[in-house]
């Protein structure tokens, strides 16, 4: 068994393997951070006293149905540039997770062709470890949409009863993504949305029929030569 072995099949990166032992049809691999990569996880500063150790085990990516463990001693350090004192990051692993980043991966692309319960009985997890790996990425993915890509958008409403009231909906039309979400159903919902939309650089064209009532043009948005169309979903 080799560091690069660990690094190419699994991802562990930064650290040094040790030994291998197996037990009850598990295999658990020991490493050791490098001492290159011990590092504040306040500012990055590389000048840290340590301060003990935290033995931590993680979950990686299974062989057949031979699940893979990492064990790792986690530095607690002292920085002396911040005065900060917290265990460093590991490199292979995402902050208060118990599975590696290449474990999160294979669980997504699983998800791609299999349910949730599914997913998590052939890797051994629950089933709120996958939704958490699910909903992690689709926070990352479409929390912050890039507005200035966009070519085509639909506006809707929403009725979501007597108290919640309306909530306005801007989807991107070639994605299928949300793009904004707003409470209520006039025109000034949308102010921030335009406002951004403006600070993107986004040039846009509007139909004739779209801001009618005496609601007028959005503001804070222009007209240019490179337009994306505006679609009111009709109901």
């Amino acid at each position: 068994m080799s560091t690069s072995l660990l690094y190419h099949t699994w991802g562990i990166r930064g650290c040094t393997y040790v030994h291998a032992r197996y037990e009850r049809g598990n295999t658990i691999f020991r490493v050791r951070q490098n001492n290159s990569s011990l590092r504040s996880s306040c500012c990055g500063s590389r000048e840290v006293i340590k301060r003990g150790v935290i033995e931590r085990t993680f979950r990686a990516v299974p062989v057949g149905s031979r699940s893979i463990f990492i064990q790792i001693a986690v530095h607690r350090v002292e920085c002396l540039k911040c005065g900060c004192v917290r265990q460093v990051k590991i490199p292979f692993a995402s902050p208060r997770r118990s599975y590696t980043k290449s474990f999160e991966r294979y669980a997504l692309e699983l998800s791609r062709h299999m349910t949730i319960q599914d997913v998590a009985r052939h890797l051994g997890v629950s089933w709120d470890t996958v939704k958490d790996i699910q909903a992690r990425y689709l926070r990352w993915r479409f929390d912050k949409p890039k507005l200035s890509k966009l070519k085509r958008i639909a506006i809707d409403e929403i009725y979501l009863g007597s108290r919640s009231g309306y909530l306005t909906i801007v989807m991107d039309l070639d994605s299928g993504a949300v793009v904004e979400v707003a409470e209520g159903k006039h025109a000034q919902a949308l102010t921030p949305f335009w406002k951004r939309l403006r600070c993107s650089r986004a040039k846009v064209e509007y139909g004739t029929g779209l801001y009618q009532g005496g609601q007028g043009k959005p503001p804070g948005c222009c007209f240019g030569s490179r337009p994306f169309s505006l679609i009111v979903a009709s109901r």
